[in-house]
Parts: structure tokens; C-alpha cells; sequence
């Protein structure tokens, strides 16, 4: 376990992120550059399997050729005195794991959900499969000041080629979780874009409710659920929802692929509907620059009548008098402007000046 002030592999690291079953993730500082980054290192205990080698360094080349916004970066990654380790995005935030679920809202969740979705259609068009999604594989970037929270996919750690050979059997062990892992692949048939929807819809469940769709106390318990039981009605654990995402969240848990939604982004915009489709306080959640979801305030009503002791209407205003009164007309000719037409107040006097209904302007009379 490296402790603060260590250098590895020329980063110097701050603290721990967190750690998993392959390993830790720093806070390191770039040996070079002036930013921080997440350092993940595979334990000690895993460098001589030649599989978890294989799968860490996997990670790095999948999710390197994954430039999106809803998908963590992945910077370098390489070995040092044995151990490896790859340099990725740091995003300071939080996750969903940690979310608190009472102050999560309906709407806060779907966009949450519609985010990830189009970060996971991404990698599947780019033959991609995550394989674990799940709450605290999903990051919520604290945003700049003035900009909207992002939502990013993250540990693609036990990522696989779509198409590949490589299935959960072949791999000797259940890597994904239990909670959130896809009937088939749990059974250790092929997999496809499919199974990360089933995941990201238990993940909706568990946003939406708190709970996972199928706790149990033993694995075995679990996985029979995953394989042949329905989740449950989301109104059996939180009333307050529409029945209406009931339907949308068995589709994309439907025990067989075929009967799921054909993508991520369509099942996100299905929930979506869904939850729009009830009247409730759902339909004023709008999304802030600090991601909490806000109600939106009431349209201000101007009061019909004035308060009291207010003029009603304004008092009259007495006529000035015009600055330059209009020239006599008084035995001259309008001049007729550029359209034909007269222009009022304008006259021609027949001799100009000498004329007795002439009068000279007041800018042009001389002091007497």
C-alpha cells in the first residue's frame, strides 16, 4: 500500500480513490504536468496471473480508443518494479453508490440514466461491452461553475470485445456483480451490447428505490432470481412513482436479449416517457448548473387591481408649449417634398425674407 508523498512509476501520490478486487486507485500528481490523475495498480497478489494481467492491460487498450464525454479518459499505462499500473482521468466527484437515494430525485435519475446510455452506445458502436455496469462504475462530476454536472462510465476493467470468444465461463470465475449482472451472463453465454442494458436497468431500480431488484442472502439466492423471477413493481417499494416505468423496466430486464430495448439510448428514452407520462412533481424538476434538481418556481402573477393608496392612473400632464412654433401660412406656398406631397409648416414666401408674413427665427434674430 503506497502512502502519501510515494512516487510510483514517477507520480506522486496524495491519497486513495478507492480499491476493488484487482486493485487500488490513487490521487497522483503527474510527473510532468501540472494535474492530478487517477492511478490504478494491480495488487501484488494478481501479477503472476497471467489472466488478471491480461484483462488490466486490456482495460487500457479498450478504453483508450474511447474519446466521449460520458467515458473516462485513459492516459498511459505501463509497469514499474513488476507491478502495473495505468494513469486515467481523475473526475472530481462522486458516484452513484454513494448518491443518497431520499434526495435523488425521479427526474435527476433518468438523466442520469439517459447520460450513461449514450455513453454506453458509444462503446458498443465501437464493439465494446462494459460488463459491470453498476452504481459505482457511474461517476457524477462536480462541473465548473456555471456548466452542468457530467455523468461518466468508469473500471472498465472486465470489458470484452464484442463478438469475442472470451465469455464469463471461459474466464473460471463471476467477475461482474451479482446484483446488477445480466441472466446470461450469469450463465456464461455470449454476450452482447443487450447485457449492459439489463445491467443499467437494475442500476435505474436501485437509483429509484434504493434497493437492488433482487436481494438475497447468498449468491445462489441471487443469481436463481436473476434467471427466472420478474422485478418487482418499483410502486411495492416506493409508491409516489408512476406504475407507467414498470413497463418500460421489465422490457429491459427481460430474461432473453430479444425482448429488451435495441439500445441504451432507446430504453433511457423510454424511462424517460414513461415517467412524463403521469402527472407529478416530476414534470418541474429542471436540472441545475450544481446538478441538484430544483422545482421550478411558480410564473409570477401581476396582482389585478393596485395596492392601496397607489394612483390608479397617472395625473395629467399640462401641454408645453412647442420650441419652435409652425411659420404662418398666411399668403405662402407649401414646398412639396421629394414625394410630391407638402410638408406641413414649411412655406415659400413670395421675396423671402421681405415678405410682411415672414418671420425670422428665433436662432437668427439679432440682439436689439
Amino acid at each position: 500500500m503506497l502512502r502519501k508523498g510515494d512516487v510510483f512509476a514517477g507520480y506522486t501520490i496524495r491519497r486513495v480513490l478507492g480499491r476493488g478486487g484487482m486493485g487500488v486507485v490513487y490521487l497522483a500528481r503527474h510527473p510532468r504536468l501540472p494535474r492530478l490523475t487517477a492511478l490504478k495498480l494491480l495488487s501484488r497478489e494478481l501479477t503472476a496471473d497471467q489472466e488478471s494481467c491480461r484483462r488490466f492491460e486490456r482495460e487500457a487498450d479498450l478504453v483508450a480508443q474511447l474519446e466521449h464525454p460520458n467515458i473516462v479518459n485513459v492516459y498511459d499505462r505501463g509497469t514499474d518494479e513488476g507491478q502495473l499500473w495505468i494513469s486515467m482521468q481523475f473526475v472530481a466527484g462522486t458516484d452513484v453508490a454513494t448518491a443518497d437515494v431520499n434526495v435523488l430525485t425521479p427526474g435527476r435519475a433518468v438523466q442520469i440514466l439517459a447520460e450513461t446510455a449514450t455513453g454506453l452506445d458509444f462503446a458498443h458502436a465501437s464493439g465494446v461491452l462494459h460488463r459491470d455496469v453498476k452504481p459505482a462504475n457511474i461517476l457524477l462530476a462536480k462541473p465548473p461553475i456555471g456548466r452542468p454536472e457530467r455523468v461518466v462510465l468508469t473500471d472498465f476493467g472486465i470489458a470484452a470485445v464484442r463478438d469475442s470468444e472470451t465469455t464469463l465461463a471461459s474466464a473460471g470465475s463471476i467477475t461482474a456483480t451479482l446484483a446488477y449482472a445480466a441472466p446470461e451472463h450469469l450463465t456464461g453465454a455470449p454476450l452482447d451490447h443487450r447485457a449492459d442494458q439489463y445491467s443499467l436497468a437494475c442500476t435505474l431500480f436501485w437509483m429509484l428505490t434504493g434497493s437492488v431488484p433482487f436481494p438475497g442472502p447468498s449468491p445462489a439466492t441471487v443469481i436463481q432470481a436473476h434467471l427466472s423471477k420478474p422485478v418487482p413493481p418499483l410502486r411495492s417499494l416506493r409508491p409516489d412513482l408512476p406504475p407507467t416505468l414498470d413497463a418500460v423496466l421489465a422490457r429491459a430486464t427481460a430474461k432473453h436479449p430479444d425482448g429488451r430495448f435495441a439500445s441504451c439510448a432507446e430504453f433511457a428514452a423510454a424511462a424517460k416517457a414513461a415517467l412524463l407520462a403521469v402527472p407529478g412533481p416530476w414534470h418541474h424538476e429542471q436540472p441545475t448548473a450544481s446538478g441538484v434538481v430544483l422545482r421550478a418556481r411558480e410564473p409570477y402573477a401581476r396582482p389585478s387591481t393596485p395596492p392601496q393608496g397607489y394612483p390608479r392612473t397617472p395625473p395629467a400632464t399640462p401641454a408645453q408649449p412647442h420650441p419652435h412654433p409652425p411659420r404662418p401660412t398666411t399668403g405662402g406656398t407649401p414646398i412639396p417634398s421629394r414625394r410630391g406631397t407638402p410638408r406641413p409648416g414649411i412655406i415659400d414666401f413670395p421675396g423671402g425674407r421681405n415678405h410682411p408674413g415672414y418671420i425670422v427665427p428665433p436662432q437668427q434674430r439679432r440682439p436689439p
